[in-house]
């Protein structure tokens, strides 16, 4: 059984939209991906990558891809109808009831709980309409933004891939950071609001 994305979610103050390919949303990502360079650069690789509109384009078509098979679909976050960020449930596993969710944020909204809420809704989704059973999120140690999500979220901290990559920004081998929620975990949590 394929998974039926939605194309839109509402959460209490985010709208989530699916980016799918089309030139405006393109141009959208870019110039938010372009006013955010510095802030994005030190743990994503992509940035360095997108460098015009057309990039931001064929990367939309790419990971439709993916979608089209079941294994990734990815929101832009939007409050007030301006896009702030991008979330993505990623190497969906039907089988072991298993994913990813990678996001980013641009600067002028960060510590606002947008992400947290934003995790919170696509979990939802994965949880209770998808069947998935765990829920991942891995991120570089020092980014502590982005741990700070997960632990916000109530994601378990799982352990540490030392130096499992190198980072150009930082010249060094980096650390990742494994985070995870369970079904059962997040029905918990669900008794408790």
């Amino acid at each position: 059984m394929m998974i039926k994305f939605k194309n839109q979610l509402k959460g209490r103050r985010l709208i989530l939209k699916r980016t799918k390919p089309n030139l405006k949303i393109a141009e959208v990502m870019f110039k938010v991906i372009d006013e955010n360079r510095n802030h994005l650069e030190p743990w994503f690789p992509w940035p360095k990558l997108t460098l015009k509109v057309e990039d931001s384009l064929k990367y939309l078509f790419d990971k439709e891809e993916e979608t089209k098979k079941g294994k990734k679909v990815e929101y832009g976050l939007f409050v007030n109808n301006e896009y702030i960020g991008n979330i993505s449930i990623f190497n969906i596993d039907e089988k072991n009831k298993s994913a990813e969710i990678g996001y980013w944020l641009s600067s002028s909204h960060t510590r606002n709980g947008f992400m947290t809420e934003a995790v919170k809704m696509l979990e939802k989704e994965a949880f209770e309409k998808w069947g998935l059973n765990r829920i991942q999120i891995k991120c570089d140690e020092k980014n502590k933004a982005s741990f700070g999500v997960a632990k916000k979220c109530g994601y378990k901290y799982e352990g540490k891939l030392r130096e499992d990559s190198f980072s150009e920004h930082f010249n060094g081998f980096r650390n990742t950071l494994i985070f995870s929620k369970l079904k059962s975990e997040y029905q918990k949590l669900q008794k408790t609001r």
